[in-house]
């Protein structure tokens, strides 16, 4: 099978940003994309009073899941999301929600983003937990070719997260992103490519790359790395896709050979 990652320069204009996603999901399946993955905040890079009183819909409506949804039908394609804001029990704050939506478009599961970004990056604050509720459930799922586990952005800094009883031993982990710039030039491959050589699985790695509101910078470089931590496909900047083949029979053969998930041992706090 084939998975497609796709690099977006998204914007507060959301109607532009669907509009690049479909040219994307198209490019995707013309290249043979069973399952194509969005970035996050695809739909919309702006001030988060923005998505609050503007952007955020309930679950399954709105504009935004119902475009997902066609595209999914109309390229007969499975689409992982990257995140979309949706309403929660908490009304100055959304979750930051990954949809997985089948070729029928039918939504078939969903991951919220547990771990937030609250940080400082050169003299910057960032402090998703303010407008944003961390989702607090790890998802994955049996696609008709493999097992994806699911994830978004900060979550690939905390490797417990992939070697939880509900993600350990998928063949795919998907990284929906809008890393900022400094943080991606220092941490972005190398925190993947560790993702993928302890799990012993494909990572699928989606960005948003450029300038965007407030002066925010996002990294790019969109990437598929493989469950030896090689590049399969890379985009640095502009808006495209990255594509390969998941094999599974090297996935097998590696964690054959290589067993590292039968020896975790792990500690209690």
């Amino acid at each position: 099978m084939r998975f497609a990652a796709v690099q977006m320069n998204s914007t507060d204009i959301v109607e532009d940003n669907l509009l690049l996603a479909q040219s994307l999901i198209i490019q995707a399946k013309e290249e043979g994309a069973d399952i194509v993955l969005l970035p996050e905040n695809f739909a919309f890079m702006g001030y988060p009073k923005q998505i609050i009183k503007e952007i955020m819909e309930d679950f399954e409506q709105g504009p935004i899941q119902n475009f997902m949804s066609q595209q999914a039908q109309d390229q007969d394609i499975w689409i992982v999301a990257g995140s979309i804001p949706i309403t929660c029990n908490e009304a100055d704050k959304s979750f930051t929600r990954c949809i997985v939506y089948d070729n029928k478009g039918r939504i078939v599961t969903y991951y919220d983003k547990v771990h937030l970004f609250d940080v400082t990056v050169n003299g910057k604050k960032y402090n998703e937990s303010s407008s944003i509720k961390a989702g607090n459930k790890l998802v994955s799922i049996k696609t008709p070719w493999c097992t994806v586990g699911l994830s978004i952005c900060y979550d690939i800094r905390f490797p417990e997260l992939y070697r939880s009883s509900d993600i350990c031993g998928v063949d795919v982990i998907t990284v929906p992103a809008a890393f900022t710039k400094e943080t991606g030039q220092a941490h972005w491959q190398t925190l993947l490519t560790s993702r993928a050589v302890e799990n012993l699985s494909y990572v699928v790695a989606s960005a948003q790359w450029g300038e965007h509101y407030g002066s925010r910078t996002t990294y790019g470089h969109s990437v598929i790395i493989n469950p030896w931590g090689e590049t399969m496909d890379l985009l640095r900047t502009g808006n495209g896709i990255v594509i390969s083949d998941i094999d599974l029979d090297r996935i097998k053969s590696v964690r054959e050979s290589f067993p590292a998930l039968n020896h975790k041992v792990l500690f209690n706090d």
